[in-house]
């Protein structure tokens, strides 16, 4: 019932509203259009217009007859009647107008009262169609609800049916599912049971197998014991073998260090007596109004003159040229290099040398001068050390060896290296460069290629690149404005890095000195008034051939000769010592001052400090001992003098280049070098 009002209040009700309307407000009124009356034309003003024409005429006239007049009088009451007549007409017509005008409103109205009357019939059908069709469509919705009653009941018995089907499907699958699992069960229990006597089978075939296993490996531990015995056995014979050299070197050392006391005694005997005597010669000087000799403190060794004379001019003679004192070696050290090789005599050396004096030896007049190698090559462009981009190492790198080195001793940073029959020491110079630094980094570069960064508190930065055997490539420093200067360069080596290393000098002739030897040599004790700056900025003393690595100046005393060299014999060490008092740091002014000058105008200037030890002690603690010694006078031109340590390299090399061929305890033998390498290290010729 309540479904039936709804509809009949939302369907019904709006159409009856439209169908039943007032009767009043449904009748349309036709609007009639407003007849006026016609114009009457009164006769009278006509015959008073004619009455007033004649009176008109007869005045004017003179009257006229009768008859006239009567005739006149006639035809104007016929026309009075004709007038008349035609307005009775007009009348009847007008009348005719108004009552068909009347016929026709009566008939309009009762047009209109059909039509309303018609309309309220449509609208009474219509209102009776509405509640047909509101009462078919209640009819309708009742059995649609009656229909949706009866499908909801049939789709709940058809849902109950199917529930109960699928609950006996489900019955009927769980009791399959048991069935199954029932039976895997079984056959799992039989895969079980025979899997188990298989694995009885396998594991007895394994425990065979582990026994015999362990059986092999009880041999083989029987057999790695033995060896492992065997090799502690070697172990402790090479230990008693070590222990007894170290015995024999302890006890040469002792013998040596009671020689080295006893001849220091008799030094001390010696120098008292020449203290003695200087006092003597002092206090006879003085009674005799005489100035004392200001070098009478001096060790100073007998000349001797035939040396001397040969040293006034070398090129006269084929002979090895020796420093021109009693007990003086070889000046070059390519000839004490000879010397200690004792594989070839100095007959040999001298016949070279003659075939060698056909040929004339150029002294170069500059660095350029000196490159003729370079004759005829494109010049060469600096490229900048960090042109390339690397990838950043979290440690410092290990460099792979040369075949044929085999390391001997390491100390610190340092390593003693065997090397065709002799030793060499090498060492990193890093930990000296980067002293004052506030960050080392190390990058992997292309081609086993490693590039080391120092970065200094002013912002400048020292960049190495090395090759993957430890020998620079280039080494330059860029400043806070990105100007670089370059020290090394020899990329060649780069492309043509070979295992083996091999002295440039042993392709070249021995060399012929040509110049007098105190222009080849300087010794800062005898040379009190000498101009260090002119003397380390003379070129090579022979031409140059090619651009060399630093190691290839550092291990080839041919290489090395090419230059000249300062003497820093008032320098002088401690036995066993590599340390340097203020008092004798002060004699290095005048050199370092020199250097200084030659760095203002050069930036990328390179000296290389070599250190020396004399004859007393070991090959190897001499080697150690004597590149401590160059280290050393690195520390005190950088910290005293402030010389950058990237111009400055060093290299010991122990007793091997004796200046005094003696092996006593030397005190001539116990000192540093000092060379200008730059025109050997990169292209001063051809650089751009």
């Amino acid at each position: 019932m309540a479904k039936r009002t709804t509809l009949l209040a939302t369907v019904a009700l709006p159409i009856f509203s439209l169908v039943w309307q007032p009767v009043e407000a449904a009748m349309v009124r036709p609007v009639l259009p407003q007849v006026e009356k016609s114009d009457v034309t009164t006769v009278q003003s006509e015959e008073e217009e004619i009455i007033r024409k004649k009176r008109n005429r007869e005045e004017q006239g003179g009257g006229q007859n009768k008859r006239e007049r009567n005739r006149e009088a006639e035809q104007q009451q016929d026309n009075r009647q004709e007038r008349r007549k035609k307005q009775r007409e007009a009348e009847g017509d007008q009348q005719q107008q108004e009552n068909r005008q009347e016929r026709r409103k009566k008939q309009r109205e009762a047009e209109g009262d059909q039509q309303q009357q018609e309309n309220r019939q449509e609208r009474r059908k219509k209102q009776r169609e509405a509640e047909g069709d509101l009462q078919q469509q209640e009819n309708r919705q009742e059995r649609r609800k009656k229909q949706r009653e009866a499908e909801a009941d049939q789709q709940q018995q058809e849902n109950r049916q199917e529930r109960r089907k699928k609950q006996r499907e489900a019955e009927a699958d769980q009791q399959q599912q048991e069935n199954r699992q029932e039976r895997r069960k079984k056959q799992r229990e039989a895969e079980a049971d025979q899997q188990q006597e298989q694995n009885q089978g396998t594991w007895r075939a394994e425990d065979r197998k582990d026994q015999r296993e362990r059986e092999a490996d009880r041999q083989k531990q029987e057999n790695t014991q033995k060896t492992r015995e065997e090799r502690r056995q070697k172990q402790r014979d090479a230990e008693a073998d070590q222990q007894r050299q170290d015995a024999d070197q302890q006890r040469a050392r002792e013998e040596r260090r009671k020689k080295q006391r006893e001849a220091e005694a008799n030094q001390k005997q010696d120098d008292q007596k020449v203290r003695q005597e200087r006092r003597e010669k002092q206090r006879e000087a003085e009674r005799e109004g005489k100035r004392p000799d200001e070098t009478a403190g001096r060790p100073r060794r007998e000349r001797d003159k035939d040396r001397e004379r040969i040293a006034r001019d070398p090129s006269g003679t084929t002979d090895t040229i020796e420093l021109p004192f009693t007990d003086g070696a070889a000046v070059l050290d390519s000839d004490k290099d000879w010397d200690n090789r004792r594989d070839r005599s100095r007959e040999e050396l001298r016949r070279e040398r003659r075939e060698k004096r056909r040929e004339v030896v150029r002294i170069p007049e500059s660095d350029r001068d000196a490159q003729v190698g370079w004759e005829g090559r494109d010049r060469v462009r600096y490229e900048s050390g960090d042109r390339e981009r690397g990838e950043r190492r979290d440690r410092r790198p290990r460099y792979d060896e040369r075949d044929g080195w085999r390391v001997e001793r390491e100390i610190d940073d340092r390593t003693v290296i065997n090397f065709d029959g002799g030793i060499i020491v090498r060492s990193d110079d890093g930990r000296r460069l980067s002293r004052r630094a506030t960050e080392t980094y190390y990058e992997d570069l292309p081609n086993g290629r490693v590039r080391e960064v120092i970065v200094r508190p002013n912002g400048d930065r020292v960049v190495t690149i090395r090759n993957r055997y430890g020998d620079i490539i280039q080494r330059s420093r860029i400043d806070g404005g990105s100007r670089e200067y370059v020290m090394y360069y020899a990329p060649e080596i780069d492309r043509d890095s070979r295992p083996t290393f091999v002295d440039p000098g042993e392709r070249l002739p021995p060399m012929r000195l040509t110049i007098p030897v105190d222009e080849y040599i300087i010794d800062t004790s005898a040379e009190d008034e000498a101009d260090y700056r002119d003397f380390l900025e003379r070129p090579p003393v022979e031409p140059v051939e090619r651009v060399y690595t630093l190691d290839e100046v550092k291990y080839s005393a041919r290489i090395r000769d090419k230059v000249r060299r300062i003497d820093l014999d008032t320098i002088t060490f401690a036995t066993g010592s590599a340390d340097i008092s203020m008092n004798q740091a002060s004699t290095l002014k005048r050199v370092a001052d020199a250097m200084n000058e030659i760095l203002d105008k050069d930036p990328g200037e390179t000296f290389l400090i070599e250190g020396h030890t004399d004859a007393v002690g070991s090959d190897q603690s001499n080697l150690v001992l004597s590149d401590e010694r160059a280290e050393a006078v690195a520390n005190i031109l950088t910290d005293v003098y402030d010389i950058a340590p990237e111009n400055l390299a060093t290299q010991g090399y122990g007793e091997r280049f004796l200046k005094i061929d003696t092996d006593a305890s030397e005190q001539l033998n116990r000192r540093v070098t000092i060379r200008r390498v730059t025109p050997l290290v990169k292209p001063v010729a051809m650089a751009e």
